[in-house]
């Protein structure tokens, strides 16, 4: 038996971008625009920026590889995206180089691209990423319920099959250990299924009821994706997704509720750093709360 493994997704980016240079510098031929005139010096400065940026930047080959789940044609997509993203001030780029100076695309410009798409704020149903700090019941405690779920699928157990798949029943009895309510522990097993952070042994996803809340009957197996391994080792401190998801994050305490709520529309990066920072904390000040922890996953 033979297998034959997919491309490395840095390649195929970089061989996709390269190829869009060619057009636009006039190396190859473009028949749909031969009777219109513009000029591509801009586009070309910002893709061979990007082609840099990709080939350099292990961290940036390192999110579009796991944030997609190894998925071509996903990745293409979230870099086609990128290009002409309002999210991603490629003026400012631009005129870097036109500078003189060497620019490398950071990896937050990528992360701002998935998280937000062409939003200013985060929408869930718009965004590459969930929020794993939202709840299903009004309980603090439940903002952990995701990392802890994606943490019990991540470390390796004698109770999982030899293609790392997890039975439900095992999950379910495992986070009712910690307190959590049956009705928490499907909802949010229905949500990571619908994101790519889990997958199950049947390809399935789950559709909303009349009251929006995602239902279906649960598979037998689950195991954790490289995109919630992602959300979980990367994204779940990061600044970035901080900021992007405690606007849809309810928030049980009246106090960082105010101070996180002043100036919440505001894009100036020091309204963005102290609403975060409010955020950050109040996570914490929940955490220490939660008395029944598991061993394998440390929010602090």
């Amino acid at each position: 038996m033979f297998s034959i493994l997919p491309p490395r997704i840095e390649q195929v980016v970089s061989k996709r971008l390269r190829f869009a240079l060619s057009m636009v510098q006039g190396k190859i031929p473009l028949e749909r625009l031969q009777s219109v005139e513009f000029n591509a010096s801009n586009i070309a400065i910002f893709f061979k920026i990007l082609i840099k940026s990709i080939e350099r930047n292990h961290d940036i080959y390192e999110f579009l590889s796991n944030i997609t789940g190894g998925n071509i044609r996903e990745a293409i997509d979230l870099i086609t995206k990128f290009i002409g993203n309002p999210n991603v001030d490629a003026i400012k780029i631009i005129e870097k180089v036109n500078s003189g100076n060497d620019y490398i695309i950071p990896l937050h410009e990528f992360s701002k691209n998935a998280l937000l798409g062409d939003y200013s704020h985060y929408s869930p149903n718009n965004s590459l990423a969930l929020n794993v700090f939202d709840v299903f019941n009004p309980d603090s405690s439940e903002h952990f319920l995701a990392p802890i779920l994606l943490s019990f699928l991540k470390k390796p157990n004698k109770l999982f099959n030899n293609e790392s798949f997890c039975n439900a029943n095992i999950i379910i009895e495992e986070l009712q250990g910690f307190g959590f309510q049956l009705n928490s522990i499907q909802n949010t097993l229905r949500r990571c299924t619908n994101k790519k952070l889990i997958e199950t042994s049947q390809r399935i996803t789950f559709e909303e009821d009349d009251n929006g809340v995602l239902s279906g009957e649960l598979p037998d197996l689950f195991r954790i994706t490289s995109i919630g391994a992602y959300h979980l080792e990367k994204w779940l401190t990061n600044f970035s997704y901080l900021d992007a998801v405690l606007i849809d994050t309810p928030i049980f305490n009246e106090k960082y509720e105010t101070e996180i709520l002043i100036k919440l529309s505001s894009l100036d990066i020091i309204d963005r750093y102290n609403r975060t920072i409010k955020f950050k904390e109040y996570l914490l000040q929940c955490w220490n709360s939660f008395t029944n922890r598991p061993n394998y996953f440390d929010f602090q």
